[in-house]
């Protein structure tokens, strides 16, 4: 592919790991009950409000299980987001146009949280957590995007192109988890630049 800018390397996982070890069975499981309590307890209090041991707690599940796979509400919130993103079927690449593949990429992207606003803007703060596990998952969830990015621009774009689209997306999520723009918005500032940077 004509197209690459290298991110740092980290270890492949299943999207039902959680960071710190490698899953199966019951512990599978485990990961992914208390990564649904913890939409659950976003929509319900919020995410100043959120603890681990409240995920414990509406996972059924008892505080020191929940400690053992997660180090933090961050890495709670950063791992159920990079879950989503990683198990969801993209939108399929199949048109001739270039620009019209990315605008599709970008508003998958943008509207992925869109109907959870609690869980969307806990994301956003949660990713900038400097808990290492988070910053183990930022890692891959910016390797996944960028990943999507690079399949939709082909070979008909470059690098720069790229990570072009790549800044332009980071800072519009940022200003809507910040509350500045809704996502449907953002899905269309996305839109209009991805269609200026690649004219």
């Amino acid at each position: 592919m004509a197209v690459g800018v290298p991110l740092p390397a980290v270890p492949d996982q299943s999207p039902v790991e959680a960071t710190r070890r490698r899953l199966t069975g019951k512990r599978a499981d485990t990961v992914l009950k208390l990564g649904a309590a913890t939409v659950e307890v976003l929509g319900e209090v919020g995410y100043s409000e959120l603890t681990v041991p409240l995920v414990a707690a509406k996972a059924g599940l008892a505080r020191a299980t929940a400690y053992i796979y997660f180090s933090s509400k961050e890495h709670l919130v950063a791992e159920v987001y990079w879950r989503r993103l990683t198990t969801a079927t993209p939108p399929a690449n199949d048109s001739p146009e270039m620009i019209e593949r990315v605008v599709s990429v970008l508003r998958y992207l943008a509207l992925n949280v869109a109907d959870e606003p609690e869980f969307a803007a806990a994301v956003t703060q949660a990713l900038l957590s400097n808990d290492s596990d988070v910053e183990q998952l930022r890692f891959q969830i910016s390797r996944e995007i960028h990943r999507l990015l690079v399949a939709a621009v082909g070979s008909e774009g470059s690098s720069r192109d790229v990570g072009l689209l790549e800044l332009v997306y980071t800072g519009a999520m940022v200003r809507a988890g910040m509350g500045h723009l809704s996502y449907g918005e953002v899905a269309d500032q996305l839109e209009a630049a991805a269609r200026q940077i690649l004219a």
